[in-house]
């Protein structure tokens, strides 16, 4: 496949290419930029994953939107482990962690930002400094962070050999092969370059954990990310009604991809053998 030039809309105005890993169905960012030099690819401030506090309609939708997808993540892991300990990878504002441990879990956090370290142990929550092989875990979850991740098949073989036997592993990523990601092609928010290193689609997730050792569970539709990306999508093309759009374009998203699983963005349930 050819590869796609995707513009920065959100720091940096530069165009970064896609190309494509044909072993595995998914798109590469390239240039990969170092992890100091990528730094400078994020917001200074209101990175929305590690916001509290809304300081605009934009960051107030998010976090709307944010508050109520947690009951329905923990939900999801409930219908197959109750109680353990938990890691929260990539765990920015902390919310769901805070929500996990008034359900019981044993909870633990990392993060990569410092600000948002600083911020995890203000609020109380226990901090992880990696991961490590027998770490025992029941279940670690990663909200939108695997695509930040470099070498996807190394950092699976890492999250297997930190969960016990029959302990699940819980990734929500963008999905490049929903309705709303073909509809605006080099726009779509859920690009997100350089920020997200990997682009994947159902089938790329599935040869990835097969060749980590991991069973595929179930996979998750989630609803309102198609909305939040069509509203940033028609925003980056500049649209007069950014909002009407995004809202009907996200919810025709929803509709075409609901019976495939196949909406904006997936959550796979992965479990390593009993």
């Amino acid at each position: 496949m050819k590869p796609q030039h995707i513009k920065d809309f959100l720091v940096s105005n530069e165009t970064f290419v896609l190309r494509h890993e044909a072993s595995i169905d998914a798109w590469k960012t390239t240039p990969e930029l170092p992890i100091e030099t990528l730094q400078n690819y994020y917001p200074k401030e209101d990175y929305l994953s590690h916001v509290d506090k809304a300081k605009s309609l934009k960051s107030r939708v998010y976090l709307w939107v944010k508050k109520r997808n947690i009951n329905t993540k923990l939900r999801w892991i409930s219908k197959i482990k109750t109680k353990g300990s938990l890691l929260d990878f990539g765990a920015g504002n902390g919310a769901f962690a805070l929500a996990a441990e008034k359900k019981g879990w044993n909870t633990r956090v990392f993060d990569f930002s410092e600000s948002a370290q600083k911020s995890l142990v203000n609020k109380g929550l226990k901090q992880a400094d990696e991961i490590h092989p027998n770490d025992n875990y029941d279940v670690i979850t990663l909200w939108h962070v695997f695509e930040h991740l470099a070498d996807p098949q190394f950092q699976l073989n890492r999250f297997y050999e930190a969960l016990v036997p029959g302990g699940i592993l819980v990734l929500a990523l963008p999905n490049h092969h929903s309705w709303d990601a073909i509809h605006y092609g080099p726009y779509w928010a859920a690009y997100d370059v350089p920020r997200h290193l990997w682009h994947y689609n159902k089938q790329s997730v599935f040869v990835l954990a097969q060749q980590a050792g991991f069973d595929v569970l179930k996979t998750y539709n989630m609803f309102w990310d198609a909305f939040y990306v069509a509203l940033l999508s028609e925003q980056y093309k500049k649209s007069n009604y950014a909002w009407l759009y995004g809202f009907l374009k996200g919810l025709y998203s929803n509709i075409v991809g609901w019976s495939k699983n196949n909406t904006s963005s997936l959550t796979f349930i992965l479990q390593k053998p009993k």
